[in-house]
């Protein structure tokens, strides 16, 4: 479960508003962003089987927001 020591009552978590909307946990700091964290795609080689490559697309259109 996402939120972790959150939805035990153990202290605050950043998450995307989707977990938080999913009921179990409530905004604090409404007014407070966290600064973006870059998400990187390590692979062996560069000729990657195509169900990797749309991996890669779907995250990169995903986290792109």
């Amino acid at each position: 479960m996402n939120g972790g020591a959150a939805t035990l009552d153990f202290g605050i978590a950043v998450l995307a508003d989707e977990i938080v909307a999913a009921g179990l946990l409530c905004r604090v700091l409404a007014d407070w962003q966290a600064p973006p964290v870059p998400v990187y795609a390590v692979t062996e080689t560069r000729l990657l089987p195509a169900k990797t490559q749309r991996f890669i697309e779907f995250l990169r259109e995903h986290l792109a927001k």
